[in-house]
């Protein structure tokens, strides 16, 4: 999982720094890149787009990234290859020199990640305030 094509991202208002991934919204502030989830699923496909925009991204920016935090607060379900993309965005991460965080988890998929012993991979921890009140 890898490689991936820049299909299923279009351009606002002409302008590529603005450009949108269908299942997830990434922001870049003070070294933090942060990869809010569209949910309430992350299947095959969904696997696919979110790898592809965030590992973009991650390769755009480079080791200006100090840590990519993933926001999953608006999941309720991961598939096996949405596991996958979990890791593989944090093997980009770490070639950038990046942590890898995993806010927002529901109780259950939080058991999911210890279940799968992902929680060595990955920081897990309950969703800061300042993601809460995003406007």
């Amino acid at each position: 999982m890898t490689d991936y094509t820049n299909m299923n991202e279009f351009n606002q208002n002409n302008s590529t720094s603005n450009r949108r991934s269908l299942f997830v919204d990434i922001s870049f502030t003070n070294g933090t890149m942060t990869a809010t989830i569209v949910g309430p699923r992350i299947g095959e496909r969904e696997a696919s787009i979110v790898a592809n925009a965030v590992n973009g991204k991650l390769k755009q920016y480079g080791k200006k990234v100090n840590e990519l935090v993933l926001d999953f607060s608006d999941i309720q379900f991961i598939s096996s290859l949405g596991l996958g993309m979990c890791i593989d965005v944090r093997n980009t991460a770490e070639n950038c020199c990046a942590t890898t965080s995993i806010v927002g988890l529901t109780t259950h998929l939080k058991e999911l990640f210890e279940l799968m012993r992902l929680d060595r991979l990955f920081k897990i921890t309950a969703l800061p305030a300042k993601f809460g009140s995003a406007a």
